[in-house]
């Protein structure tokens, strides 16, 4: 809550106050601390695309021994500085990052949850302007704009990486192409409008960051390639 207040009070210096962009700055400020993570799991990712065919010799070589199967490609991981988990770890940082932003913003915007939960508001904050844009109050779900929206960016940010990380798209990643987006979507119809808006700026920011990473890591490896 107080980290919205503060980017809230920035919008007000800048003459433009709006929770609704104190809420975008808010979600920039979390991409940019998960850049880190973010920038390791696409490296960890494309090492792990290129070590596909010899993950697969390991399998055959040993199937009957799938124990020592398990530990060769373990090393073979360590030694390329592959990390089959690190795709997740962007998603278990963010998480707790919903869940607080959802308290927040119910505490903002909803009086009963904030009796409730014996929250205090930071001091300062201004509910005339808890609209943005065609939004009334970032605190009750917007049922139309914002979840097609959320459904539309969820959608293309996995279509991308699916096409970034392997190069095209298997059975199971089409099913979740439909499916995931459908229930981010649900998602954003039943919650508040501001949680949805900062699915959609953080999705079209990690969008952008991911193909800003991938022609990285490909001069990377071209560099590496010539010497």
């Amino acid at each position: 809550m107080y980290l919205i207040q503060y980017f809230y009070e920035v919008t007000v210096s800048l003459k433009i106050p709006s929770y609704g962009l104190a809420i975008i700055f808010f979600t920039i400020a979390v991409k940019l601390v998960l850049f880190p993570l973010t920038l390791k799991q696409m490296r960890s990712m494309r090492a792990m695309q290129v070590l596909q065919p010899k993950i697969k010799a390991l399998q055959e070589r040993y199937k009957g021994q799938p124990e020592k199967a398990q530990r060769e490609i373990m090393n073979l991981y360590k030694e390329a500085g592959a990390n089959p988990f690190s795709g997740c770890l962007p998603l278990l940082v963010q998480m707790p990052v919903l869940f607080a932003l959802f308290s927040a913003l119910q505490a903002f915007f909803n009086p009963v949850y904030l009796e409730k939960s014996k929250l205090h508001l930071p001091p300062g904050v201004d509910l005339t302007h808890a609209g943005f844009l065609w939004i009334s109050n970032l605190g009750k779900p917007d049922h139309y704009v914002l979840p097609i929206l959320t459904v539309l960016v969820t959608f293309l940010q996995q279509y991308i990486t699916s096409l970034t990380t392997s190069g095209k798209i298997d059975q199971t990643q089409r099913s979740m192409l439909i499916v995931m987006p459908l229930f981010i979507g649900w998602m954003a119809y039943t919650f508040p409008a501001g949680l949805a808006l900062y699915w959609v700026v953080f999705t079209l920011v990690s969008t952008v960051e991911m193909l800003v990473i991938k022609r990285t890591v490909k001069t990377e490896k071209e560099k590496e390639a010539k010497v």
